[in-house]
Formats: structure tokens, sequence, C-alpha cells
């Protein structure tokens, strides 16, 4: 069975508007023919969807649910299946104050360097869309570590954002139930390549003030490389309280879509090696249309949801 990494989807309460910040602020391009008012039965779950080209290498589909329509995002950046968007900046001061000016979205604390290990010296902050899910900015360091060197992506500044210094994607991160069976499934099943992990302590300020999450965590980090231009970003957060589990419908819901030659055989595969089930068949408009069309639907509450389509 050969899987290839076509995209990704996100749940959001109003496609139309989501799918404009996108283009208008990000200068992501707008893929479906039909534009927004096309339906989709997405896997036994009515909704609206349109197809974005985020970068030359990143396809984004995003999804607005009849079940969740309108409603707000509710998740922390430690609950399970919480997703997060990484923009790389060539200087992210400029950036993070552009953004802080954009109707609805707004800039976490503050610009953070990382001082130590694989990652040291870039430079990061998380932002809230006006939806409420999290996104995230970075700048590489004008020298990266010879550990991090095979995420790098060569990128130059993107003309179409008025983002000063945007460069496109950086990665894509979930937070998971278990880093190590997460990366199991990224690296035995699906192609990818373990490249870093850390192991970061967070006190319960400095979690409340870059995440809006005020209690202290533990979280194992690992990142893991898929084909020749994509990194996802995998943590597994251990905190005193109870990590809640998403929803596939939720707002801010996300999951990888692969194209595959064999999608009933390559669902299979998971479901007996990692316990996923399958959500019921999608045969509405989308199909055929790439980054959720019809195919088969994974899920395990493990924070990593899944699709295969022909």
């Amino acid at each position: 069975m050969k899987n290839t990494l076509d995209g990704f989807s996100m749940a959001v309460p109003d496609v139309d508007a989501a799918a404009d910040l996108f283009r208008t602020v990000f200068g992501a391009e707008l893929l479906s023919a039909d534009g927004s008012d096309t339906l989709v039965d997405d896997h036994g779950a009515p909704a609206r969807s349109v197809l974005l080209q985020l970068d030359p290498q990143t396809r984004l589909r995003l999804f607005a649910y009849e079940a969740t329509a309108g409603a707000p995002f509710d998740a922390s950046v430690v609950d399970i299946g919480t997703a997060h968007f990484c923009f790389r900046t060539g200087d992210i001061e400029q950036a993070a104050e552009f953004l802080a000016q954009c109707p609805g979205i707004r800039i976490l604390g503050e610009v953070m360097e990382i001082p130590e290990g694989a990652l040291r010296h870039h430079k990061w902050v998380y932002f809230r869309f006006p939806w409420g899910a999290y996104g995230e900015l970075q700048e590489w360091p004008e020298t990266p570590s010879a550990e991090a060197a095979e995420l790098f992506h060569g990128q130059v500044p993107v003309t179409a954002s008025p983002v000063p210094t945007l460069m496109g994607i950086d990665h894509v991160g979930y937070s998971v139930r278990d880093l190590d069976a997460a990366v199991a499934l990224l690296t035995d099943c699906l192609g990818g390549r373990r490249v870093l992990g850390s192991v970061i302590s967070t006190g319960k300020e400095l979690m409340d003030r870059q995440f809006e999450t005020p209690v202290p965590a533990l979280s194992k980090m690992a990142m893991v490389r898929i084909g020749e231009h994509t990194n996802i970003e995998l943590f597994e957060h251990v905190v005193d309280e109870v990590r809640r589990t998403g929803d596939r419908l939720a707002v801010g819901a996300s999951r990888m879509v692969f194209r595959s030659d064999d999608p009933a055989g390559s669902g299979a595969e998971l479901s007996r090696r990692f316990g996923f089930s399958e959500a019921a068949t999608g045969t509405g408009a989308g199909a055929g249309a790439g980054v959720g069309g019809t195919g088969v639907l994974l899920t395990a509450g493990s924070g990593l949801d899944v699709e295969f389509t022909a």
C-alpha cells in the first residue's frame, strides 16, 4: 500500500469567514471550483467546505459542520486532539505586530526564544484565530542546529500575503494521548521520519500567559517529517487535571488526509495495529476534490484522526 500526505482539514464555525481570512491575511489560494457553496456529506456529517492552498506544499480543507456551525472553540492546548498551524516568518516581531492588528486575531503572551536543545534560538509565539483555534508564528535562527536541519524548508517570503516576512507553513501540530504511539503511527505506517524530540517543563504562569491554559505541564515533544516538505509536531502533555478528548465535528478539530492506492486496506491496517475505528463513509459533493473527499476516515481518540482517499 502506498500512502502520500495530501493535506489537512480544520473545522470552523463559518467556512466563508475562515476562508476569507486565510486568503486575505495569509495569502492562501482558493482551489474549490464551486467555492464554499459546495455541499459535502462528510462521512455522515453534513457540512459545507472549501479547499485552500496555504503554501506550495500545504493544502487545507475547511469544514463548517451543520452540527457545530457557529459554535465557539472549546478546548485548551493540552486537550487531546487540539491542533495548531504554525507559519514560518523571517521577522517574527513584525509578523506578530501585524497580526495583532487583524480583526479577531489575538497574539498570546510574548515572543519567546528557545534557549537550548535541537531547536535552540528558534523564536515562537502562539495566537488565536477569530474562531478561537490556535495558530503559531515561528522564526528560524540564521544557522539552524544540525539536529533540526532536516526540518528546514528553505522558504522565501510569500508575496500574496500582507503579513511581513511570512514564508508559509513551518509545521502542523497535534496534542496526542500517547507520544510513542503517535510517532509509531506516522513512522511505521505513514512514511514519516522522526527527526528530534524533547521534554519541556512549563509552570502554570507561563502556560497561562502563552497558551491561556493555567495548568503546569510536563510536555513530551517529537518532530516527524513526512515526505520532503511537511513537518508534524506532536505533544503529549502530562498535567494534573483530566485532558479532554476532542470530537472530529468540534470547531478546531483537524485531521491528516492521505492519498492511498488502497484506502480500505490502509484503514484496516491502522485499525488492527493502533485501535482506530472507521467513521461512516463519505459520499458527498466533495468526493474526489482532495483533502477530505470520499474515502476512509479513522478515529481512535488518540489526538490524530486520519483519512485515506483514493
